[in-house]
């Protein structure tokens, strides 16, 4: 019985000593599972924002969302309450005057002009949407998942 136990000892014993966890076929199996290096990330220098440029809103405010669906040659839109606006169709021309807390184009080929935005989404292509305020002294949140969009900050003529 001992000369037993000695062998299952030694077998036990060779076997734990056998199993490398990083040997060559074990270290190949494991590097699937490694994590990838993290890119480099390139610092961007953010574009200060003039104080001029900034209109202060009571974001706890929140109105009714506004629609605009018709055709119309040219529309208006007043966002008096921190409203949402949902811009749906194709060429629409329109203009918001005071602070919209979001912007939602579905269609292409709108042209928007506004005061203020908190958030704008574009779904659609080759719309045009120019704004000349900051609300809160912060840049509005773009998501834009069509193409030929263009966004940016401008200064129209009498918009306010």
């Amino acid at each position: 019985m001992k000369i037993f136990a000695t062998y299952i000892t030694l077998i036990v014993c060779t076997f734990f000593a056998a199993c490398d966890v990083q040997s060559g076929v074990t270290k190949k199996s494991v590097e699937k599972y490694t994590t990838t290096p993290t890119p480099e990330t390139k610092a961007t220098v953010a574009e200060p924002i003039d104080p001029a440029d900034v209109i202060t809103v009571d974001t706890a405010a929140e109105g009714p969302q506004l629609f605009v669906n018709k055709p119309d040659e040219k529309k208006v839109v007043n966002c008096d309450k921190y409203n949402r606006v949902s811009v749906n169709g194709d060429g629409r021309e329109v203009t918001l005057k005071g602070v919209c807390k979001q912007l939602m184009v579905n269609g292409d080929n709108a042209r928007i002009t506004a005061v203020a935005l908190t958030e704008i989404v574009v779904n659609g292509h080759e719309n045009n949407i120019q704004y000349s305020k900051y609300a809160n002294g912060a840049k509005p949140v773009i998501k834009d998942s069509g193409s030929g969009n263009t966004i940016l900050k401008a200064d129209p003529p009498d918009v306010k």
